[in-house]
């Protein structure tokens, strides 16, 4: 039976995706990247600027992942921005994209799971911290602290390292938590922050729900922290799973909460 599903769940994508190969990508915003703010870049991509202090989370700047198509245009060139940190979530090639990695600066300060510090030295990256969950790294400016995520981490499904990250990222006087990718879990209860960055999407069929969650549980973790904003990602940018994008939009848009900040891709949350 799981067969036959997975033969219907690829085909059905496949064919969502071909036909994104005839449709032009849509126009984004390209806002101004602010002291204390998060721009939307596309999928798990955000830049956080923290005093001018810029963090990079789960880098995907290709116009291509695989056969996927970008949906939309780029914002900006993200290789022309110098990062002090990168943040990587968890192996899977749309939050590690080996291609996207090596166009960025070796000398950022990057965190990732077990299992890739290896990878990123090997990519040029001079300074690669190993987190594994409940470990904090900090220096004079930044205080990163992982928090196991609901996810397989692993890149291709084998092997050991099934770890996914979650980050609280502290700095200055902000606070700010990027999910990464996760299923829905207790395990961020009563986490403390200005701004959650959340994933809503990837979430259909619904056996995906052993490790994404939907806008509802993406909501429901929100309010089960102690957070000001949930800014949502993970959609509209890739079609890497079945749900519709509108849909998706249309959930959060119903939550009627003014404190989940529904941003388009491209721009830029002040906070």
């Amino acid at each position: 039976m799981n067969f036959f599903k997975n033969i219907h769940f690829l085909s059905k994508l496949t064919y969502n995706n071909i036909k994104e190969y005839f449709n032009e990508r849509e126009v984004v915003k390209n806002d101004e990247i602010l002291t204390d703010s998060i721009h939307w870049y596309g999928h798990a991509t955000t830049i956080i600027n923290i005093s001018d202090k810029l963090i990079l989370t789960d880098p995907v700047l290709s116009n291509r992942l695989g056969f996927f198509k970008r949906v939309v245009h780029k914002p900006l060139e993200l290789k022309d921005l110098k990062f002090d940190y990168i943040l990587l979530s968890h192996g899977h090639m749309d939050h590690m994209h080996f291609p996207s990695l090596k166009k960025l600066n070796k000398d950022a300060i990057v965190i990732v799971p077990r299992g890739y510090k290896k990878i990123l030295n090997f990519l040029g990256f001079k300074n690669v911290i190993l987190l594994r969950p409940g470990q904090t790294y900090e220096d004079d400016f930044i205080k990163v602290t992982s928090i196991q995520a609901k996810h397989d981490g692993r890149r291709f499904y084998v092997g050991i390292d099934i770890e996914s990250n979650s980050y609280l990222v502290e700095a200055s006087d902000k606070k700010v938590f990027v999910a990464g990718d996760t299923a829905m879990t207790n395990r961020f209860n009563n986490i403390e922050c200005d701004v959650a960055i959340m994933p809503v999407g990837c979430y259909k069929p619904e056996r995906f729900s052993y490790m994404h969650c939907s806008p509802q549980e993406a909501y429901k973790m929100f309010k089960n922290m102690n957070a000001k904003y949930m800014l949502p990602v993970h959609y509209k940018t890739f079609k890497i799973s079945l749900e519709n994008f509108d849909e998706t939009y249309n959930t959060l848009k119903n939550f009627n909460d003014n404190n989940v900040k529904i941003l388009d891709i491209g721009e830029t949350l002040k906070f």
